[in-house]
């Protein structure tokens, strides 16, 4: 007789901590917090997966033996999207794409990634375990030594109520625990924080004030397995070696602060954004930004017309990629 149960995809959470290095496996309930996301995906098992497929001698079609899978030298990948409810939850993804420790946190551009190894004692990279719950406590995901390679900041006065939403892709070059029963059940603190468009009382392109719609920030921090190690050969190290780029896009109003960022985009003069609230609980500020277009929608709306100006963060030396203040 089939299985009677239907399950929803809401029923799926997924759990976070930080690790302390890289390699083990953090199982400490006040450590964590619950993502209440938007959507999780499960682990990619596919994506990493050392596969091959060779036509052996004997006979024209293949057969099972000509099949090669193993998760050794394998790597892994979580997706997820969250409307950000609690501080602890925002600031672990900040420090995980910042390398940075607390608010503000920021990126130099003379930065370089810190030490990502196995078991390594120096100055270490930032890690975490991340956890996709099941409603069938014995087949959740634990993927251990995990870095974040993506994460995307949103807001838009038209969608989730303003609300600041984040999403990104963990990645890890561990062989993740699945099916796992997870004991671990999170009681880290979880300080609401809800942070929304309308709660920006400054907002400047270069010093003139703008009027916003929507606006959002991404970072991509690459990161691959190098070596293996242990009997399932895992990753010995992670290279960061790739580049690290901060972008975005902002919607603003149309008028006459707007209008000369086209000149702007033209000749590729940088321009400092400034996104804050008066305390500031939030302050996004990207210094140097190179608008990378300027699209006007000329559609028939009845609440103007507005500019959507894509940028590209860039920093010389000590200067700042972008500062991110939390509170």
């Amino acid at each position: 007789m089939a299985d009677g149960n239907v399950y929803s995809s809401k029923q799926f959470e997924l759990y976070i901590a930080l690790q302390d290095k890289m390699g083990t496996v953090n199982a400490t309930n006040d450590d964590f917090v619950k993502l209440d996301v938007v959507s999780v995906s499960d682990i990619d098992f596919g994506g990493g997966l050392v596969q091959e497929r060779t036509l052996r001698s004997g006979q024209q079609i293949k057969k099972s033996t000509d099949h090669y899978v193993s998760q050794k030298g394998a790597s892994a990948s979580v997706q997820f999207e969250w409307v950000v409810s609690h501080r602890e939850g925002f600031d672990m993804l900040m420090t995980l794409i910042s390398e940075d420790t607390g608010t503000p946190f920021v990126r130099a551009g003379e930065s370089s990634p810190l030490t990502y190894d196995h078991d390594g004692t120096a100055t270490v990279g930032k890690f975490a375990t991340v956890i996709v719950s099941n409603p069938r406590s014995t087949d959740d995901r634990v993927m251990h030594s995990a870095v974040l390679t993506e994460l995307s900041l949103t807001m838009d006065s038209g969608s989730e109520g303003g609300r600041m939403v984040v999403g990104g892709t963990f990645y890890s070059g561990y062989k993740p625990e699945a099916p796992a029963t997870n004991a671990v059940a999170p009681n880290g603190a979880q300080t609401a924080y809800v942070k929304t468009i309308y709660d920006f009382t400054t907002k400047t392109i270069a010093s003139a004030d703008v009027v916003l719609k929507s606006c959002s920030v991404n970072w991509t921090f690459p990161a691959l397995r190098v070596g293996f190690q242990g009997g399932g050969a895992e990753a010995q190290q992670y290279s960061r070696s790739g580049e690290y780029a901060l972008g975005g896009s902002l919607n603003v109003k149309y008028d006459a602060n707007t209008d000369q960022e086209l000149a702007s985009f033209l000749a590729g003069t940088p321009k400092a954004l400034v996104l804050t609230d008066s305390t500031p609980t939030l302050a996004i500020s990207v210094p140097t930004a190179i608008f990378t277009g300027y699209n006007l929608d000329l559609g028939d709306s009845d609440e103007g017309v507005f500019v959507e100006l894509p940028f590209e963060a860039v920093a010389d030396g000590s200067a700042n990629l972008f500062s991110i203040t939390t509170a």
